[in-house]
């Protein structure tokens, strides 16, 4: 039997490269969030009711009619709601083929808030906004 093996060294180096965790992500905030795009890719409604401060909520539906919003030279971190979603992995290979620099969030929304760190919503400045 011929068993395709993967270099564990290349898989890991480039795991840790595609893939960040809630701690990594909240230390680049702290350090450079001008470089950094975090990027809902759940529903409208979903953001709404929680997100993580600084993030754009584009669905991963409408990425790719949507490009033209997100420059380039920006790095992108999609995320969704936990390790079993793949929106934002969805998200992140559209990414990566257009040419953007990306790194999903391990663990989604779920993970961000399983740290300890502050979530925020717009369902109140919806509620007023209709």
């Amino acid at each position: 039997m011929n068993k395709l093996r993967i270099d564990p060294v290349a898989y890991f180096t480039a795991k840790l490269e595609a893939e960040w965790g809630p701690f990594d992500l909240k230390k680049a905030l702290e350090t450079r969030a001008e470089e950094i795009v975090v990027l809902d890719t759940r529903s409208a409604e979903a953001y709404a009711e929680e997100h993580i401060p600084q993030a754009v909520n584009i669905p991963e539906a409408e990425l790719d009619k949507r490009l033209d919003e997100l420059p380039k030279n920006k790095e992108y971190v999609p995320y969704c709601w936990s390790m079993t979603c793949h929106l934002a992995t969805r998200a992140a290979l559209s990414l990566s083929r257009k040419g953007f620099t990306v790194h999903e969030l391990a663990g989604g929304i779920k993970a961000w808030k399983e740290s300890g760190f502050d979530i925020a919503s717009s369902k109140k400045e919806l509620a007023g906004a209709s």
